[in-house]
């Protein structure tokens, strides 16, 4: 049986055509994986074995300590975010007693002519689904809440925003670790990092813009995603993602 996913997997490629890092961090599973790795709460429980105050999580996720991510995803993943089976699929009702009452309104019944042509079908058909399927491309909160994965993506992302997320606190926690006459303050980090485009130094002046306002946005910017990385961090300990 086919495995759904409500958001989009990993991918990996083949033994003898692997496929860079790159794509696994395309899919928000592996940013679940990766910021529940900086739960320090989480990495004690796995030193322990499993023991502590989140040894119920422990017994759904495992040790997370290893490096590879495929190793940890063949492993885990149907059973924490795949979704249930679907009651049914697309298939052909040959009796009228065929019909489950429990289907609703999430299923639509349609009657072909099969004296018709293809090409006519298949018109009516798409026009009869753009009809009745009303869902706007990409996910609102209402379809994350619906998803039947015990481990439900918990509201919309972006991929390049857990990647800066994630990206800026490693570095902030690392130059935090330095002795003091190497650490950066806030905004240079901030400038290391590039994390705000229009704020780099040789662009910032043509907007008659003054240096003090540019490392105070630099400063504002890592802050708010170091503030961010925390609470997605946090949350994993809870079982959700992200915050």
């Amino acid at each position: 049986m086919k495995v759904h996913f409500s958001a989009q997997h990993p991918t990996f490629g083949t033994k003898h055509k692997p496929k860079s890092p790159t794509y696994q961090q395309r899919s928000p599973y592996y940013w679940w994986w990766a910021f529940l790795r900086l739960n320090e709460d989480y990495i004690k429980c796995c030193e322990l074995g499993g023991k502590g105050k989140l040894a119920e999580l422990y017994k759904d996720f495992g040790d997370v300590r290893g490096e590879s991510f495929k190793q940890w995803w063949n492993e885990k993943a149907v059973a924490l975010f795949a979704e249930k089976p679907l009651p049914q699929s697309l298939t052909k009702l040959t009796n009228k007693i065929e019909w489950d009452d429990t289907w609703g309104d999430s299923v639509m019944v349609v009657a072909v002519p099969m004296s018709m042509s293809k090409r006519y079908i298949y018109s009516k058909f798409m026009d009869l689904v753009k009809k009745n399927h009303t869902a706007e491309r990409g996910r609102t909160a209402e379809q994350w809440a619906k998803s039947t994965a015990k481990y439900p993506i918990n509201r919309n992302h972006t991929i390049d925003n857990l990647r800066t997320t994630f990206t800026v606190y490693e570095a902030y926690v690392a130059n935090s670790q330095l002795p003091k006459a190497q650490k950066l303050t806030v905004w240079q980090l901030g400038d290391k990092l590039r994390v705000v485009k229009s704020a780099e130094k040789s662009k910032y002046g043509e907007e008659g813009r003054t240096e003090i306002e540019r490392r105070n946005i630099l400063a504002a910017s890592v802050s708010r995603y170091v503030k961010q990385a925390k609470q997605i961090i946090a949350a994993t300990a809870e079982g959700k993602f992200p915050a």
